[in-house]
């Protein structure tokens, strides 16, 4: 290997380097906040008796934690404190938490896709299977079911390497890992989503010529939804086009002997496309705030109660101790009058 390519590949690495540093502590501030105020907005009365705002909340909590799993582990390591790459055990519960959440992530999206089109049907009957009580079993199933059937050859493929890189053992295991990952989370869900969606929009439109008057307002409500919906399949399938074709990529070339520089691109690609993937679980409550109104009037209306309740927090310690204050002056300008009256009383008495 020549000295312009050695210093090629220090160059990727260095590039590598500082994409862990500054990009993944970025997406978690901003997937933090966004999160948790997603969570607090589906919760809400008036929303949270919709189907569609479970899998919605779910989907919330569960990219709020495939954050930390995901990014915070390679922050660390920039700075020499990954525990990952010192642990075997870590290194292993790690990359299965990690394929785990971003899987049921993408389910949760999946789910709420085919609740949709259930409650948009003109059957009565396919209609009934979109129900809360449904949604939160469904829920519990593909919790039980992510977490024990597709990644668990994890804990059997990965370990850490080279004394500190916590990566799969052999190429057949990165393979089978490649193409669960495609089947499951970034390959063929997608596509499900996209015939769903449109589906659903033709039933949206058959439905706003046959709905009276009555169930104008709830339908409006779950048009939002859809809408909201639609936006996040978009946001979903964009940001994960680039992990979809590395994984193709990386398996049709799995076997082949490659160059030094093959290789540190490829790790280059690898870690862009995955940090690009984790776009959509940091970003997605600024797209829906960008894109419908009726969110940022949600949005508002939490922002002003959690900043009225602080100004309340604020106030009422001062009212406390200015009504104790006064109370307190009172009972000291009361002493010597109640003093005064017991003594006329006391010399009454003797006389």
């Amino acid at each position: 290997m020549n000295a312009s390519s050695q210093s090629t590949i220090e160059y990727l690495n260095f590039i590598r380097y500082q994409l862990n540093r500054y990009i993944p502590i970025t997406l978690l501030i901003l997937g933090s906040i966004g999160n948790i105020l997603n969570i607090l907005v589906f919760t809400r009365p008036l929303i949270r008796t919709n189907p569609c705002s479970i899998y919605f909340v779910n989907g919330s909590i569960v990219n709020f934690i495939s954050l930390y799993i995901g990014l915070i582990t390679p922050f660390l390591g920039t700075y020499n404190l990954d525990p990952t790459q010192i642990f075997k055990n870590l290194c292993k519960i790690r990359y299965y938490l990690r394929f785990s959440t971003i899987t049921l992530s993408t389910w949760f999206i999946l789910l709420a896709c085919i609740d949709r089109l259930f409650s948009t049907s003109n059957n009565v009957n396919i209609r009934s299977w979109s129900s809360v009580r449904l949604a939160k079993r469904i829920v519990i199933t593909a919790i039980i079911i992510c977490f024990i059937c597709p990644y668990t050859q994890v804990f059997y493929c990965y370990t850490i390497s080279q004394g500190t890189l916590c990566t799969w053992e052999n190429q057949t295991c990165k393979l089978l890992n490649d193409i669960i990952l495609l089947i499951c989370n970034s390959g063929f869900p997608p596509i499900l989503m996209i015939l769903i969606s449109i589906l659903t929009i033709r039933n949206v439109k058959y439905l706003n010529h046959t709905v009276d008057g009555s169930h104008r307002r709830r339908r409006r409500r779950d048009v939002q939804l859809i809408r909201l919906l639609l936006i996040q399949v978009f946001s979903f399938i964009l940001y994960g086009i680039p992990i979809t074709a590395q994984k193709i990529y990386s398996c049709s070339t799995i076997f082949m002997i490659k160059s030094p520089l093959t290789i540190a691109i490829d790790n280059l690609i690898n870690q862009v496309s995955t940090e690009i993937s984790y776009i959509n679980n940091s970003t997605i409550f600024y797209t829906y705030s960008l894109t419908s109104k009726k969110y940022r009037k949600e949005v508002f209306r939490i922002l002003s109660s959690l900043f009225t309740r602080c100004q309340n927090i604020k106030i009422h310690p001062i009212q406390s101790i200015d009504s104790a204050r006064i109370n307190q002056n009172k009972i000291i300008k009361n002493i010597p009058n109640e003093s005064y009256e017991l003594n006329i009383r006391n010399r009454t008495e003797i006389l």
